[in-house]
Formats: C-alpha cells, sequence, structure tokens
C-alpha cells in the first residue's frame, strides 16, 4: 500500500480516539471541581447568620464558607 492510502485509511479512526481520549481526560480533570462545588453548595444552603434564621445575604455564606469571619 502506498503510505498516502494508509494515512487517509487510519486518519479518521486516529483522530476519532485522540478525540475521546481527550474528552475523558478533560472529564476526569474536571471531577474535583464539581466535588468541591457540591461543597460549597452545600455549606451555604446550611449557613445561617443568627439565632437559627436565614437572614445572610448570599454574599455573606460564600464569605463564610470559603473561611471567613468566625
Amino acid at each position: 500500500m502506498n503510505p498516502r492510502e494508509i494515512i487517509r485509511a487510519h486518519a479518521y479512526p486516529v483522530l476519532a480516539g485522540v478525540s475521546t481520549v481527550s474528552l475523558v481526560l478533560i472529564a476526569t480533570s474536571l471531577l474535583p471541581i464539581a466535588t468541591w462545588t457540591r461543597s460549597q453548595n452545600e455549606c451555604i444552603e446550611r449557613t445561617f447568620r443568627s439565632d437559627g434564621i436565614n437572614n445572610a445575604g448570599l454574599p455573606a455564606k460564600v464569605w463564610s464558607c470559603n473561611g471567613g469571619g468566625d
């Protein structure tokens, strides 16, 4: 076989494989961010400001969940 024919015959499967591997690696690299986001959402939902009344605004809750305040 001619080298050009070999490249033509295998170019699409090779590119498809590279694309699939890239997508899997990207998805895997996003897992820690998804875990952190889930924990942040849970913290924000259960954060109260005073006397158990949920009267804190969203910026105050985010600040508290990220280590600000007491």
